[in-house]
């Protein structure tokens, strides 16, 4: 005959019951998020121009309660005593399930609604110069040559891209897939360096170079009324293995381009890869190998966030050197912007950003040499870190050698400030 079941083993029979279920639910609540996620992802073509916030779905209203609630479930399944023991404690188990419960209420209530944001919001990219310029060197044919012979990854992306993502897509994927007579016409490269070689960016997204930033260096040319013409020179600053003077080289070849970086294998590879191109090995500090006044325009993406303070005045004085007057400079940094994106992407400290904020009201400036003895890429130098400057910090210092022509918050991928500077 079956034993019939005591009081003890019928509460133990619902606790895990209960258990059962609560990891259950929790099992569908990460599954909707990892379902939202994936969606997310499917509608960018650049997993590094995405601005996913996975802690806002943990902010909906009962979620803090219900991992709470889990988290003494599992408490008292996991570290329970032997079993008399267990159930003596059972209510104050019960009692301290509650209290947790309340406290993930009170923080939920107590946490804001959404993301960390600015009244002063970022302008984005909105135009693509070089992208449309490329596209329509094209012909009919060569895009229905790049969806036969689509993977499904980048078939996702395709068809997920809004109208000017898929022109840039179209070009990437010519490279990407070697379209021979694609290749021609748009003048850009299937060439792309080996993953051990210095690069931005690597996949078939990546592939042919960056239309977006080449895209985001015209762009505030033009808004700053200088036009690229024949026979300008135009200077890569920090080219790294030329992901963006590629790109504009294909567009607008009547410009003579030049490109430097101090990272030996970068260069090497430029140099080896993309003719037409004229790449020198820049030293860690000025001068660089170049005449004075010999550039009509130069563009810096991301190089003036890792320099410290003076390095950073410095190398403004190099380039007024080698930029003629009335040439122009673009320059992007780290901002006020940056620390919101920072914040939201949870990949810096709230007490770190704290103190970047203090710096920047107190200095206009904050430096940290994170890259250490190892260094970024071979590049092992105090003076090259990370960086944020304040919009106040580079008119007082680079005032009156310099006029600001155009200042966009936040321009570069919501992240990252973009200014364009004018020679005196």
């Amino acid at each position: 005959m079956a034993a019939e079941p005591t009081t003890e083993s019928t509460e133990s029979d619902a606790l895990r019951a209960r258990i059962d279920a609560l990891e259950r639910e929790q099992h569908e609540r990460t599954a909707r998020a990892n379902e939202a996620l994936a969606e997310a992802q499917d509608r960018s073509y650049w997993l590094e121009r995405w601005n996913i916030d996975l802690n806002a779905l943990m902010r909906r209203r009962g979620a803090g309660e219900l991992r709470a609630a889990l988290r003494a479930a599992r408490s008292a399944y996991r570290l329970r005593h032997p079993i008399e023991g267990f159930f003596r404690t059972l209510g104050q188990r019960a009692s301290i399930a509650r209290q947790a419960v309340e406290e993930e209420r009170s923080l939920a209530e107590a946490r804001p609604a959404g993301r960390t944001s600015r009244t002063l919001s970022p302008d984005p990219l909105r135009g693509g110069p070089v992208t449309d310029l490329l596209y329509e060197r094209l012909e009919p044919g060569d895009v229905a040559a790049i969806e036969q012979r689509l993977d499904p990854a980048d078939s996702a992306l395709w068809e997920t891209a809004g109208p000017l993502e898929r022109r840039r897509l179209t070009l990437a994927f010519a490279a990407h897939y070697g379209l021979d007579g694609a290749l021609e016409r748009t003048g850009l490269s299937a060439a792309m360096p080996d993953a051990g070689v210095h690069s931005m960016a690597h996949g078939a997204a990546a592939a042919g170079g960056s239309t977006y930033y080449a895209d985001l260096v015209a762009d505030s040319l033009t808004a700053s009324e200088f036009e690229l013409e024949p026979g300008q020179a135009v200077l890569d600053f920090g080219c790294s293995s030329g992901r963006v003077v590629r790109v504009l080289a294909a567009a607008h070849p009547e410009v003579e381009w030049h490109g430097c970086d101090p990272i030996p294998d970068a260069i090497e590879w430029a140099q080896a890869n993309l003719p037409g191109i004229r790449f020198e090995r820049s030293p860690e500090y000025p001068p660089l190998p170049y005449e004075d006044g010999q550039f009509d325009a130069a563009f810096a993406i991301s190089i003036w966030s890792h320099f410290a303070e003076e390095s950073a005045l410095g190398w403004f004085r190099e380039m007024r050197r080698v930029i003629r007057p009335g040439g122009r400079l673009v320059v992007t940094t780290h901002g006020e912007q940056t620390i919101v994106h920072t914040a939201n992407e949870g990949v810096r400290s709230a007490e770190q950003l704290d103190d970047v904020r203090r710096a920047l009201a107190r200095d206009g400036f904050w430096y940290a040499a994170e890259f250490g003895e190892v260094g970024d890429h071979g590049v092992a130098n105090p003076d090259w870190g990370t960086a944020f400057l304040s919009a106040e910090w580079l008119l007082a210092k680079l005032t009156p050698e310099w006029r600001t022509l155009l200042f966009r918050p936040g321009r570069v991928e919501l992240n990252q400030d973009l200014y364009v500077l004018e020679r005196v």
